[in-house]
C-alpha cells in the first residue's frame, strides 16, 4: 500500500512536519519533535492534515514540572489500512503517552 497523499503535522505554533509523502511505501513511522511552549505545560496538541485539510488533533496529557522548551518526541504511525495513531515518548523523564485523537472534519483517506 502506498500513502494516496502527502500527511502533515501541525505543532501549535503552526509548523508542519511531513509525516509520509504521497506514493511513500505504508506502513510507515516518523519520529518528529515538538517543545513545550512554557513551563509547567501539561498538553501538548498537534493536528493532521492530508495536503491543505487538517482533520485531526491528538492530544498528548503531559507530566507535571517540565521546563519551556522541553523537546517531546513524537513517533506518528500510518498503517497499511491508512489508520494513524500517534505516541509521544521521552527516556530521560520516561514518557510514554498514546495520543489522543479527535476529529476536526472529515479525512479524504487518513483515519485516527
Amino acid at each position: 500500500m502506498e500513502a494516496p497523499v502527502d500527511l502533515f503535522a501541525l505543532s501549535g505554533d503552526g509548523k508542519s512536519q511531513l509525516v509520509a509523502r504521497a506514493g511513500a511505501s505504508l506502513p510507515c513511522e516518523v519520529r518528529l519533535v515538538f517543545a513545550t511552549s512554557q513551563a509547567g505545560q501539561t498538553e501538548l496538541a498537534l493536528d493532521l492534515a492530508e495536503g491543505e485539510r487538517t482533520f485531526a488533533r491528538a492530544r498528548f496529557e503531559l507530566p507535571r514540572g517540565l521546563p519551556a522548551n522541553c523537546w517531546i518526541p513524537v513517533y506518528v504511525r500510518v498503517e497499511s489500512d491508512l489508520r494513524v495513531s500517534a505516541e509521544a515518548r521521552e527516556n530521560l523523564r520516561r514518557i510514554r503517552i498514546e495520543g489522543v485523537f479527535e476529529s476536526l472534519g472529515e479525512a479524504e483517506y487518513y483515519r485516527v
